[in-house]
């Protein structure tokens, strides 16, 4: 047993400096306010951290820490015995030493409390083992005074470990053997105030329950465990949700930002395509006028002709006059001579022009038969083609050659022809194909899966979610695919996305809510999307086969997990030659056995992929592989087709030249010319025989008119020329205007492709709009955005970039690991995070508190309710202990407890008689020893039934309320028994105590409670093999004859408690019984003090 030998005090209330002796039996007397309970309130305050103080004898206020501590005298006046004026700061020491005749060692406990200007308290506690107060000064001496240590002062004299309250009490109770922890200290301190100062007017049932039965740990640890970890993982879960809707508002300010930019985009769009309209206009008016300025350049071309031949006309004619007035006599012949002449010169302009056109195309059939020969081709005759000027070859042969080249031109240029229109398919497919590849890498960057190619599926999601928000329903339907984490092994990947196909977009809705589901189902119009039966599917059991390919997927979501189990449990992961083997098998290739079925999957048809929260990198990589593989192609095709449409115009320019020509024309030139220089030669001599006559002068006039008219002429064709050269000039610049527009468009067109890979989609939107704005002539909307709305979408743009840099900030501010960045192009990064987080973390809480709710449930019908019911059996087994130590005691009248189990039909009542049902299957020999619900379902009488239903509904109130103090009163077992004290003497047999209480003497009451209180202390001490066995008992035994007064400190003294009593009177009865009797005396209102201690040794503990 560990004993309190001594209790020192210094600077506490009216003791200065004290060190008092303590026995087995203590009796500290005195008159009230002399400082007995004064004494009490140190050792429990010093040991166990006691602040319930004893109220003042003197009624002027409750006592408080620092009131002890700086000694207050009048609570009204504010009075101090160490005024702050006089004494700044207080250091007081409350110093006990023990006894452990286990051990065979004294131990100090000590505590030095600290009392600043402003009333504060600093308690430090410190253990010194194995020494004794004889050994230990408090006080040193300064300039003549002792004065108390501080604790910094103590900790340097003796090398002190000084503890704060909590691990302070813990070494206490750990060096006192009482091992309590603080809420079981908690609980005895209040039974150790309760025998100091109880009520003998409480009721019986309350006294029992608060001051009898002790307050232990009914073990619903692991309920406790599970309602925490339930309120942690909805803490959690609450928190994940919350950042999940953070993340949802940043990626909706994202998604607002990106409308608002993708007006002034769909603007941006629209001007660049509205000058490319505009610039393709003015292109081909360029064009037109340039083809209208080269029109009137070859009718200029004639005008001038036409002229020429005028001229030469009136050149001709002024000769002849000049020649007629030369040669008078040779008019006539040389009029002759002249008209053949003329003929002869016009003859030789037809055959020149004529010869100019055989040798250009001479010239062409050469260029062509070269191409055709580059070709790989080998035309007929060609050298008859290449001699069409000469005289090799007959006409009729030449014309033969040239027919059939003719034929071989047109023969080609159908080809070609053909083959543009092919290439022109090939390249509309490719664009087709790389629009809907820029339509994915546009989604994938922004980490949206718009499933395009199953919109019923989406329609009737979306159906059903907007009834489950209808119905206030939580819960979300999803894609299957939207489950899956990601798969382990990447190599599998085209495998399983393409065998599983269309099933990877099922509907899954959680269990419970499918017929809500199903009916949303019936109903819409999308009555060919897939919605999986996971209410039967929940009920099947499914096992996968070990080498499945399903364990490829990682999937947290239960149902999704199953669903997967079973679309692929059944599938053997098989090596290419060994599929053969199973009926239900795949391999990596595509190589699958269904059924015996055999075949191989066609990955080409994979269009994106869906499994998995990488998919979105995976899409995009892909996307961008494909792209860069299709816009090759089409650079290719381009290239082939450009090279194809320009053999083809050049074969249609070929055709052009393909007219009729007159072969023989080289032959009639050189005869027409050697007949010309004949009649030239003529008309020489003509004019030679030409004499002067009488019409000289006539001709002279007509000479002089001619030569006008022809100066006149020469003007007409000045003018012409020039107007020529103006043209000439207007197509050059004409030219020049198509080559800088040309490039000013190709400028615009690269832009436009720029938005068209970046933002196709608002691309084929912006173009559409503004087309059907100007079919509907410039009206309605889709026109360009005026200046003062683009400034506003501006000013909006601005805004929601402050919004959502403000949230992202937020966002980084409350969840400082994240570490995301802040900006308006990293949606992908948050959607990630925001995927990640709602896969990931949300689905397995999400199951744990599942989990733990239904463990909850478990354990409170299966542990905590039996546990209750043992720990009520408990009690009555101690009450039942009691009751034969009080049944030894000497009294003239015996108590017994008298405690039965609740039976008014409360829940209490409930759970007890459920508890005895478990109990009582428990004992038929129920092989698990526990009952489960569903095991009493089976159950057929009605009582079991009816506990089953009753139980359910006290359950669900329970786990519905989540609140602490309900659990604390269901979890303590003291509620569910109903406490009464029999009396027995020789007038009363078994009579109820309640019933007597008042009407009886004080002692008849007294007795039975400190018997009672003793018993509750001793149900703690009982339970420790060494231990301190205090008892503080202020004023005890009143009203109690002496007799009665032995036989209670005899039980005490046969319980081994040590007492420390606190007494004015009766100082004989109970002083004769203790060990040490202190005298308290009061010399002065400000100094307490020991008169002469009385030993009485024979009285000591033995």
């Amino acid at each position: 047993m560990i004993l309190l030998k001594k209790v020192r005090l210094i600077n506490w209330y009216g003791f200065s400096n004290i060190t008092a002796p303590i026995g087995f039996f203590t009796l500290i007397a005195g008159k009230n306010g002399n400082g007995k309970s004064v004494m009490l309130d140190a050792i429990k305050y010093a040991a166990f951290g006691d602040t319930i103080f004893n109220k003042s004898s003197e009624s002027k206020g409750s006592r408080t820490l620092s009131s002890y501590t700086r000694g207050l005298l009048d609570a009204t006046a504010g009075t101090y015995m160490r005024p702050v004026d006089k004494v700044p700061n207080v250091y007081s020491h409350i110093v006990q030493e023990y006894y452990d005749d286990v051990e065979e060692k004294n131990f100090i406990l000590g505590a030095v409390i600290e009392t600043n200007s402003s009333n504060s308290c600093q308690t430090l506690r410190y253990v010194v083992d194995r020494k004794s107060l004889d050994e230990m000064e408090h006080l040193y001496e300064k300039d003549g005074v002792k004065m108390p240590f501080s604790s910094i002062q103590l900790q340097k004299q003796y090398g002190l470990t000084l503890m704060l309250r909590e691990p302070g009490l813990q070494k206490f109770m750990q060096m006192l053997g009482l091992k309590l922890n603080m809420n079981q200290l908690n609980a005895y301190l209040r039974k150790l105030r309760g025998i100091m100062s109880y009520d003998p007017d409480a009721k019986i049932d309350k006294f029992i329950r608060e001051s009898v039965l002790e307050e232990r740990n009914v073990n619903f640890s692991k309920l406790i465990e599970a309602k925490g970890n339930i309120e942690r993982l909805k803490e959690t879960f609450s928190m994940i949700q919350e950042e999940v809707n953070e993340l949802e508002k940043i990626l909706n300010e994202y998604d607002v930002l990106e409308n608002e930019k993708n007006r002034l985009l769909t603007d941006d769009i629209k001007i660049v395509y509205r000058k490319m309209k505009r610039l393709k206009k003015e292109i081909d008016e360029q064009i037109q006028n340039k083809s209208l300025a080269s029109k009137r350049q070859n009718e200029l071309v004639q005008i001038q002709a036409v002229l020429e031949r005028r001229a030469e006309e009136l050149n001709n004619r002024l000769i002849q006059a000049r020649v007629s007035l030369n040669q008078l006599d040779s008019t006539k012949l040389i009029q002759e001579e002249e008209k053949r002449l003329v003929s002869l010169n016009e003859e030789m302009r037809v055959l020149s022009q004529e010869k100019g056109r055989l040798e250009l195309f001479q010239t062409k059939v050469s260029e062509i038969l070269y191409e055709i020969m580059e070709e790989g081709c080998e035309p007929e005759k060609k050298e008859v083609l290449a001699s069409l000027c000469n005289q090799s070859y007959s006409k009729l042969e030449k014309e033969s050659a040239v027919s059939r080249l003719k034929k071989m031109i047109n023969e080609r240029y159908d080809h070609f022809t053909a083959q543009w229109a092919l290439v022109r398919q090939e390249i509309e497919k490719l664009e087709q194909k790389l629009n809907e590849q820029e339509r994915i890498l546009e989604e994938t960057k922004k980490r949206r899966n718009t499933y395009a190619q199953v919109p019923e599926y989406v329609g009737l999601k979306e159906e059903i979610n907007r009834e489950f928000e209808k119905r206030k329903i939580s819960s979300e339907a999803k894609f299957a695919c939207e489950y899956v984490i990601d798969i382990t092994d990447e190599s599998w990947r085209n495998a399983i996305e393409a065998f599983l196909g269309i099933r990877r977009y099922a509907i899954l809705v959680e269990p419970q809510y499918y017929d809500i589901a199903d009916d949303v189902l019936n109903r819409s119009q999308y009555k060919y999307a897939h919605l999986f039966n996971t209410k039967l599917l929940m009920k099947k059991e499914v096992v996968p086969e070990k080498d499945s390919v399903v364990h490829y997927l990682s999937i947290k979501n239960a149902v999704a997990k199953k669903y997967f189990d079973f679309q692929l449990g059944r599938m053997h992961a098989a090596k290419l030659d060994e599929v053969r083997n199973y009926e239900n098998a795949i391999s990596v290739e595509g190589r699958v056995s269904v059924a015996m079925d055999s075949y191989f999957l066609r990955f080409d048809r994979i269009r994106s992929y869906y499994l998995g929260q990488e998919t979105f990198e995976l899409n995009r990589k892909r996307a961008e592989k494909e792209i860069e593989k299709l816009q090759a192609e089409r650079k290719e095709k381009f290239s082939l087709q450009n090279a194809v449409s320009e053999r083809k115009n050049q074969l249609a320019q070929e055709k052009e030249f393909f007219k009729e020509y007159d072969y023989d024309v080289h032959e009639k030139y050189q005869r027409a010319a050697k007949e010309l220089t004949e009649s030239e030669a003529q008309l020489k001599k003509l004019k030679k025989a030409q004499q002067n006559n009488k019409e000289f002068l006539e001709l002279s006039q007509l000479v002089t008119r001619l030569t006008t008219e022809q100066e006149a002429m020469k003007e007409q064709q000045k003018k012409v020329t020039g107007e020529y050269s103006s043209l000439e000039t207007a197509i050059q610049l004409c030219r020049s205007a198509i080559e800088s527009k040309s490039a000013e468009l190709e400028n615009e067109e690269k832009a436009f492709h720029e938005f068209k890979i970046n933002s196709y989609t608002v691309v084929q939107r912006a173009v559409e709009a503004y087309e059907k704005y100007l079919e509907n002539g410039k009206t309605g909307t889709g026109g360009l955005l005026m200046p003062a709305t683009r400034e506003r979408v501006a000013r909006a743009i601005s805004e929601h970039r402050k919004i959502l840099i403000s949230l992202q900030s937020g966002y980084n501010g409350r969840h400082v690991d994240s570490s995301m960045p802040v900006g308006e192009s990293e949606r992908d990064v948050y959607a990630k995070r925001k995927d990640r987080i709602w896969m990931d973390d949300l689905q397995e809480i999400r199951e744990k508190l599942d989990a733990q709710t239904k463990r909850y449930e478990d354990i409170f019908k299966n542990e905590f309710v039996l546990t209750i019911l043992k720990a009520c059996d408990n009690a009555q087994d101690d009450l039942k202990q009691i009751n034969s130590e009080l049944a030894k005691l000497n009294f003239s009248t015996r108590y017994q407890f008298d405690v039965h189990y609740v039976k008014d039909g409360s829940e209490y009542s409930k759970i007890i008689a459920y508890a005895k049902y478990l109990d009582e299957r428990e004992q038929l020999g129920d092989p698990s020893g526990q009952m489960t619900f569903d095991m009493l379902t089976s159950v057929s009488d009605e009582e079991g039934e009816q506990l089953e239903k009753e139980l359910k509904q006290i359950i669900n109130r329970i786990i519905e309320k989540n609140n602490d103090e309900t659990i604390s009163r269901f979890a303590d077992y003291r509620n569910y028994m109903t406490y009464e004290i029999l009396m027995s003497n020789h007038i009363l047999d078994r009579a109820k105590l309640s019933r007597q209480t008042g009407f009886n003497s004080g002692a008849e009451v007294q007795i039975p409670y400190l018997l009672i209180l003793s018993s509750a202390l001793l149900m703690i001490y009982n339970q420790k093999v060494n231990s301190s066995r205090l008892v503080f008992i202020d004023e005890p035994f009143a009203k109690m004859d002496p007799g009665n007064v032995k036989l209670m400190l005899d039980f005490m003294k046969q319980q081994n408690l040590q007492v420390i009593f606190c007494s004015p009177d009766k100082t004989e009865s109970i002083g004769n019984e203790c060990e040490v009797i202190l005298p308290v005396l009061r010399i002065k209102p400000d100094n307490m003090q020991l008169g002469i201690v009385q030993f009485h040794e024979e009285k000591a503990y033995a």
